[in-house]
């Protein structure tokens, strides 16, 4: 049980990650200029903007399948040896974390901002895909350790929920984060701002503790 727990908050710090929580600024304006004329209802807004998340939850959720299964057929390979695996990734994420603090950028930039047209429900779906990559490509071994221990669980059910607590921390931040946008727009562009710069620190520290806990909990399994 408490390293579902573990697997929500990775989830969450997913959402966070430098290299993709930089992609939020530009779909987040898109999403408000795309806003229907008029004066839309609060039922309104709200259907749209859990639509428009349910979309970009779809596009993180066919990456990280898709990674989650090239994982399974690389953990066979290497059964006998993923606690150790696993222990090093927790120490690379450590490594990353203090990079992260002392200013080094890990981070990449996928560009949503092309004019193209792509009705809404393609951008909300790509913007997810998106996200996923530089999720991914940021804090890969964080993902990487949530798999091997669902993999390596004493059930297929106990796997399963270390699988799906992570995806509902990146879930639930996409859909407060669209949902922020859509009832309360100024306030937020005008807070992500100020939080951008300071985000690479803030995910070094929690990178930090996560690869500390992993090793500690792979230390007390052997």
């Amino acid at each position: 049980m408490e390293f579902i727990y573990f697997s929500f908050l990775q989830g969450v710090v997913a959402f966070f990650a430098p290299c993709a929580v930089a992609l939020l600024p530009g779909y987040i304006i898109s999403f408000i200029i795309r806003e229907a004329s008029g004066t839309p209802s609060r039922n309104e807004k709200l259907l749209r903007g859990l639509k428009l998340a349910s979309l970009s939850i779809l596009g993180i959720l066919v990456i990280y399948s898709i990674a989650g299964i090239l994982i399974a057929v690389a953990s066979q390979l290497l059964k006998a040896y993923m606690k150790w695996i696993t222990m090093g990734m927790g120490s690379l994420i450590i490594i990353l974390g203090i990079l992260l603090i002392s200013g080094k950028s890990i981070a990449f930039s996928v560009d949503i901002n092309r004019k193209s047209d792509r009705s809404e429900i393609g951008e909300a779906f790509f913007f997810g895909v998106a996200y996923a990559i530089g999720a991914l490509g940021c804090l890969f071994p964080l993902f990487l350790i949530v798999a091997t221990q669902a993999m390596g669980a004493p059930s297929v059910w106990l796997g399963g929920s270390y699988m799906l607590a992570y995806f509902v921390g990146i879930s639930l931040m996409m859909i407060t984060a669209i949902l922020l946008s859509t009832f309360a727009r100024d306030f937020f562009m005008k807070y992500l701002r100020k939080l951008l710069p300071h985000m690479e620190k803030i995910t070094g520290v929690l990178l930090i503790l996560a690869g500390a806990y992993v090793i500690y909990y792979q230390m007390v399994l052997i």
